[in-house]
């Protein structure tokens, strides 16, 4: 008889007191999927997971839950074994480039900071500067990281110098939103998302800045990502995935925008859900409960 998949709540009268089998918890899907679709499911993890990323060397993995009060988590990829809770109150991580720290979101004088940790979780947390979102990309050239902050409701992308350490604004735009910040391999181009024109599109801007500003979609887009040879953009439209062919010399040009047959994974307006292998072979994705 076969098991049936939708838990019951299920009252059970024993010597005049009610017992309850409690409901199972529900958790998300954590899955590879490749560029045809293909989806190879890793197992599961739990309902509140957001955000994971894959370590540069592709053999851990970082998430945040807020199952009791938000937390950061690091397993081993893609089996999801030995994972273990990096530190306190934390949120929104993201790796160094070199796989030895990791960037996340604390507390500090009742607001939101940015801080880094050791990602073996020995020593102590560093405040780098507040108030800050949420980390985005790693800058190796420079020794920065790009950031988000939130005021008045628009979000802006800040660049933080670990060599200078100091915090200034990237893009910003006032009565707008900004975010998503992806920077290409050769880190000479800004990718990221804004909402000027009413709805969330995605732009390319030269870094360092110059005043140019490239709009690469008409229909809608969010979440870029850089293919490894940074010949590609990756983006979402609601829970399906785009490819647009990217050339940056002699001047930056693009095609059309190419859907891809990767869709109903998780993805809201919020940060980036999704990653993308090192290899860029296969994008790390949650999916609901099955």
């Amino acid at each position: 008889m076969q098991v049936m998949k939708v838990a019951i709540l299920i009252a059970i009268t024993v010597f005049g007191l009610l017992a309850f089998l409690p409901r199972p918890v529900p958790q998300l899907q954590l899955a590879l999927v490749d560029h045809s679709g293909n989806r190879q499911d890793l197992g599961s993890v739990p309902i509140s997971t957001f955000a994971p990323r894959i370590s540069p060397d592709g053999r851990q993995v970082i998430f945040d839950t807020e199952d009791r009060d938000p937390a950061v988590w690091i397993a081993d990829f893609p089996t999801l074994k030995s994972m273990r809770r990096l530190s306190g109150i934390a949120q929104y991580p993201m790796w160094s480039a070199d796989g030895q720290r990791i960037f996340f979101i604390g507390i500090h004088n009742g607001q939101q900071a940015l801080y880094w940790r050791r990602a073996d979780g020995t020593g102590e947390s560093e405040l780098l500067t507040d108030p800050a979102r949420a980390p985005e990309h790693w800058l190796i050239k420079t020794q920065g990281i790009t950031f988000i902050t939130l005021n008045n409701g628009d979000y802006d992308v800040w660049q933080y110098s670990l060599r200078e350490k100091k915090a200034q604004p990237l893009v910003q735009l006032a009565g707008s939103s900004q975010h998503s910040s992806r920077v290409s391999p050769d880190e000479r181009w800004l990718a990221y998302v804004s909402d000027e024109t009413g709805r969330f599109e995605i732009y390319v801007q030269p870094l360092p800045l110059t005043g140019s500003k490239f709009q690469i979609t008409k229909e809608g887009g969010e979440h870029p990502v850089w293919s490894p040879d940074g010949r590609e953009l990756y983006y979402n439209r609601k829970d399906r995935l785009f490819s647009i062919a990217i050339k940056a010399e002699p001047a930056l040009s693009w095609a059309a925008p190419t859907p891809l047959p990767v869709t109903g994974f998780i993805q809201d307006i919020g940060r980036r859900q999704f990653d993308i292998t090192p290899d860029g072979k296969q994008f790390l994705m949650l999916f609901p409960p099955r």
